[in-house]
C-alpha cells in the first residue's frame, strides 16, 4: 500500500505579511534615521578613516569569518558528516553571502541545510542539528564573552542610568552563565537514555539527534577545539571592531568594542527586520551617546556601516563561491571526505 503525502497547511495571514512586514520596518527605521542625519558630516566620518587600520579591520574580519567555517567543520566532524574543511569553508562563505540579500539573518542557514542534505541524504537529522548548533555556538560564545568584557566597560555602564542595572547585575549574570553550560554538558550525557515510548512517531529519528546531541557536548578534543575556536571567532571580531575604531578616530577599546558588539548582534538578531538592516544602526547611535563614545548620530552610523561592510565585503566572495559549488557530493571526490 502507497502512503500517501501529507497535505500542506495553507500558510497562514501573518506568515503572508511577515516578509512584508520586516521590509516595512526595516525601510521605516532607515527613512527616520536618514532624516536625522547630516550627511556631508558622515561622507567626512567615512573620507577620515586611516587606510592602514581598515586594512588591518578588514583583515582581521577575514581571519573571523575563516574561523566561522572552521567552527563549522567541526561541529559537521562531531555529527559523523565526513565533508572537508575547505569545501566546510566554502559552504559557510556561501551561507554569508546569501544572508546578504534573503529575508531574515537566517537565509544562509537554510542554503547551507539545503546542500548539506544534498549531498548527504541519509543523514538529514544530523545535518540540521549541525546548522542549528553553529548558531548555539556562536551566540553562547557571544554572550559569554560579553559578560567577560563588561567589567572593562564598567564605568562606563554605571555612570548611564539606562546600563546600571546591568553593571550591577554583572557579578551574577557570569556564574549563572556557566552553571547553565556545564548543566548542557551533564544533561546531554543522559539524554540516550530517555525511556521513549516504542510507537511514538519518529522515534528513530528522535534518537539519532540524542544520540547527536551527546557526540557534540563529549566529542573529547573535538569538542574542545569546538570551544575554542567558537571563542576566537569573536575575539578576532571584537579585535577587527577595535581596529575599525581606529581608522575613525573614535574612543572605543577592546573591552568597549566587545560588549558594542554583542548589544548590536543581539538586536540586528531579532526577526523585525531584513537582515538587521535598520535595527543594527538604530541600535548603535542609541548606544554611542549612553556610552559616553560621540553625542553625533554621524559618527554612530559611519562605525556600525563599516562594521557591516567589513563582513559584507568577504561576503560578496561567497557568491563567486556559490558558481563553483556543486549541486552534488561525490564519494570519491577528496574535498568532500577528510
Amino acid at each position: 500500500m502507497v502512503e500517501k503525502e501529507p497535505i500542506p497547511r495553507p500558510r497562514t495571514l501573518l506568515s503572508r505579511l511577515a516578509p512584508w512586514l520586516r521590509v516595512g520596518i526595516t525601510a521605516a527605521i532607515l527613512g527616520f534615521l536618514a532624516g536625522k542625519v547630516n550627511w556631508a558630516r558622515l561622507a567626512e566620518r567615512f573620507t577620515s578613516a586611516q587606510p592602514l587600520w581598515l586594512a588591518s579591520a578588514l583583515l582581521v574580519t577575514l581571519i573571523s569569518l575563516t574561523l566561522c567555517g572552521t567552527r563549522f567543520w567541526l561541529l559537521l566532524r562531531l555529527q559523523k558528516i565526513q565533508l572537508s574543511w575547505f569545501r566546510a569553508l566554502h559552504l559557510t562563505f556561501v551561507g554569508f553571502f546569501f544572508n546578504l540579500f534573503l529575508i531574515g539573518s537566517t537565509g544562509g542557514d537554510a542554503v547551507r541545510l539545503f546542500y548539506l542534505i544534498r549531498w548527504f541524504p541519509e543523514q538529514k537529522a544530523r545535518s540540521t542539528l549541525a546548522i542549528l548548533l553553529d548558531r548555539v555556538f556562536g551566540v553562547t560564545a557571544l554572550f559569554g564573552l560579553g559578560l567577560l568584557f563588561l567589567p572593562g566597560a564598567s564605568d562606563r555602564l554605571l555612570a548611564d542610568a539606562t546600563f546600571a542595572p546591568l553593571a550591577r547585575a554583572l557579578p551574577w549574570l557570569g556564574p549563572l552563565g556557566g552553571f547553565l553550560i556545564l548543566l548542557a554538558f551533564v544533561v546531554s550525557g543522559f539524554l540516550p537514555k530517555l525511556p521513549l515510548p516504542a510507537k511514538l512517531p519518529g522515534r528513530s529519528v528522535i534518537l539519532d539527534l540524542l544520540h547527536a546531541m551527546r557526540d557534540v557536548m563529549h566529542g573529547g578534543w573535538t569538542t574542545v577545539g569546538l570551544i575554542t575556536v567558537s571563542l576566537a571567532v569573536h575575539l578576532t571580531s571584537f579585535g577587527g571592531a577595535t581596529l575599525l575604531a581606529r581608522s575613525l578616530h573614535l574612543p572605543i577599546n577592546y573591552s568597549l568594542a566587545g560588549l558594542i558588539l554583542v548589544l548590536i548582534f543581539s538586536a540586528a538578531a531579532l526577526p523585525i527586520s531584513v537582515s538587521g538592516h535598520g535595527v543594527r544602526e538604530a541600535m548603535m547611535v542609541y548606544l554611542f551617546p549612553h556610552l559616553g563614545i560621540s553625542p553625533d548620530p554621524e559618527a554612530a552610523i559611519a562605525y556600525s556601516l563599516m562594521i557591516h561592510g567589513l563582513g559584507l565585503f568577504w561576503s560578496l566572495f561567497g557568491g563567486l563561491a556559490y558558481l563553483t559549488l556543486p549541486s552534488s557530493g561525490k564519494k570519491n571526490d577528496p574535498t568532500y571526505r577528510r
